[in-house]
């Protein structure tokens, strides 16, 4: 019977995920997230199936409601110079608290900063602005289908008496199979790259209404990858570091993912910060004496990719305590291996 109730919600929650109701598929995506979470691996294939590979590679690549309003935006006069990427990270934080629940109070103004009364008209416009709510929706969205493939490959024992080891490596390959280990990987480079939105174009008109040819009335905007997304992938690779020794190896390789990560060393979230730290600490951890030339090899790719450079200002000079000794506990480990 809780078989059947099982799979009974995890289909009907991969059909939500499915809708055209923005909200609907992030609901949807938050409750699965939870439900592969340290459960056994036939559960968790059975979400992932259901759910469609296909489309939770949608979900997390593609700017479905953004595109959607594309057209619409040919009609518009003028652009807010802060629409579409000033404090997005603050909005997600609003999207994810109406996801639990939480509204903004209706408090009176008093004691209120103008700063404060600033950021509480961008909170409002963001709700009535149908571009600045797509982008936002796309990147919450995103954000918990990434968190889905973390918790897949997060471990747990089975009613087998399978191993946390067993367990993880299963479905790994289990995500790799289903995904492409290199269109994955290529998912998780893609959130930490620049993305640059095209302009709206509207050229002036002179004599006669002849075309003049003169440049948009807008320059392209570049959105930058945002910290919660940032977080979600690097979580990823510190799972997937975290199993065997196969699949360390497999996430060194990945030198043009490795590139882009180095540089958000400097991201302002703490978090960020924080999981580059622990991502290091597991790709130079050794589980037996069998991997010591590798995790030596790993060490030294760090080195040359310029992780142990942050790593020693981040030990130094990082304002979050938590921050500091992960990043002295890495550094020890990679130093450890150096050859």
């Amino acid at each position: 019977m809780q078989v059947l109730v099982e799979q009974g919600v995890i289909k009907i929650l991969s059909e939500h995920a499915h809708s055209m109701n923005a909200a609907l598929r992030l609901n949807a995506l938050w409750a699965l997230k939870h439900l592969v979470y340290a459960v056994p691996t036939p559960f968790k294939k059975t979400c992932l199936e259901e759910l469609e590979p296909g489309w939770l590679v949608h979900l997390i690549c593609d700017d479905t409601e953004d595109n959607a309003l594309i057209s619409a935006r040919a009609n518009v006069e003028r652009e807010d110079d802060q629409m579409m990427d000033e404090d997005v990270d603050m909005q997600q934080g609003e999207v994810r608290g109406w996801l639990f629940g939480s509204v903004v109070g209706q408090d009176s103004a008093k004691g209120r900063t103008p700063q404060m009364e600033a950021r509480l008209a961008r909170y409002r416009e963001s709700e009535s602005n149908p571009v600045r709510k797509a982008r936002n929706d796309d990147l919450a969205i995103q954000e918990q289908g990434l968190h889905f493939i973390r918790n897949l490959v997060t471990g747990a024992k089975s009613d087998m008496g399978r191993s946390l080891e067993a367990e993880t490596t299963e479905m790994i390959n289990f995500l790799f199979s289903s995904l492409g280990q290199d269109r994955l990987f290529e998912i998780l480079a893609s959130k930490l790259r620049a993305r640059v939105l095209r302009p709206l174009s509207r050229r002036s008109t002179s004599g006669g209404g002849r075309d003049s040819g003169s440049s948009t009335s807008s320059a392209s905007r570049v959105l930058y990858p945002q910290s919660k997304i940032i977080e979600a992938v690097v979580m990823i690779l510190v799972h997937f570091s975290a199993s065997v020794p196969k699949y360390r190896q497999v996430v060194i390789s990945q030198t043009p993912l490795l590139k882009l990560l180095v540089n958000h060393f400097n991201s302002k979230d703490k978090e960020v910060r924080a999981a580059l730290c622990h991502l290091v600490s597991n790709l130079t951890w050794t589980d037996s004496s069998d991997d010591l030339v590798e995790a030596g090899q790993r060490a030294n790719e760090l080195h040359r990719l310029g992780f142990v450079k942050h790593l020693e200002t981040l030990e130094k000079e990082d304002p979050e305590l938590d921050v500091q000794e992960r990043a002295k506990q890495a550094l020890f480990q990679v130093k450890q291996h150096q050859g």
